[in-house]
């Protein structure tokens, strides 16, 4: 691990359900991860179940994901990103009525392209939509139902991970009421997914340590980007700190940066 005023970690990230309550539930994990090399085929099922007491339709769908620190997610058509997935990717039924209770299985088949250059991860989204009919008896102009989605990341990890590579953008301070935090924004410009886990430490003039703070886990795919807040309460302010901001992956997915605050 190389640290020359820059320096940082990355690790693993959850999935994005996008949803509630409804009568159809994905049973199990919202994020299938693959590991493989150009030429597999590799298999997969979703498990979907209907907790109603009535028939229900439920239609299921591709698109590829992307997000950013801005908290914007965007589900755009398949194969959209060079980094997606989606087109190697078949998958049966795409529409299906679930009886009472009933569970059904969704099945997928995944083909690497036999490409040699192929290496980190790739994703994209299998959407499950329970069809809502509207409501005949609504009364007005104005029709309106509910959609419940839940999006299942679908990864693959190619053998040949790649290069890890985390970018820092300048550090800023945000007041949020009475509180300030530190805002630490990441861009994975790398090759392969990256969760880390992001901490600073606070150093008075002294050279002191004053403060550890770690931020919850959150995932980096490649080309994606999202914020890391740490909350500044209790440190005395109207001084100047030494922060070293690490974010600490797996293997050699270590990066960090240092950084002069005054608060």
């Amino acid at each position: 691990m190389k640290i020359c005023k820059l320096f940082l970690f990355l690790s693993l990230f959850t999935a994005l359900p996008l949803i509630s309550n409804a009568s159809v539930e994905v049973i199990g994990s919202l994020k299938h991860v693959h590991n493989g090399k150009p030429g597999d085929v590799i298999k997969g099922e979703i498990r979907i179940h209907n907790n109603d007491s009535i028939d229900q339709e439920v239609k299921v769908y591709q698109t590829d994901l992307l997000y950013n620190l801005q908290e914007n997610t965007f589900y755009d058509e398949p194969g959209s990103h060079n980094r997606s997935n989606a087109l190697w990717i078949q998958f049966s039924p795409k529409s299906v009525i679930l009886k009472a209770n009933e569970v059904r299985i969704i099945q997928y088949e995944m083909t690497l392209p036999l490409i040699d250059t192929l290496k980190g991860t790739y994703w994209s989204v299998l959407m499950v939509e329970g069809v809502v009919p509207i409501d005949p008896n609504q009364k007005g102009d104005l029709s309106i139902r509910t959609v419940t989605r839940y999006a299942i990341q679908v990864v693959t990890e190619m053998a040949d991970k790649g290069k890890g590579s985390l970018k820092f953008l300048e550090p800023t301070l945000v007041k949020e009421g009475d509180k300030l935090f530190l805002a630490i924004d990441l861009v994975n410009n790398g090759e392969h997914y990256i969760a880390p886990e992001v901490s600073i430490e606070l150093f008075d003039e002294k050279g002191t340590s004053v403060k550890v703070i770690t931020a919850t886990r959150k995932g980096l795919y490649p080309s994606t980007s999202t914020r890391f807040s740490f909350d500044l309460e209790g440190i005395p302010g109207g001084k100047t700190y030494q922060v070293m901001i690490v974010a600490a992956g797996q293997e050699d997915d270590v990066f960090g940066l240092e950084y002069k605050l005054f608060f």
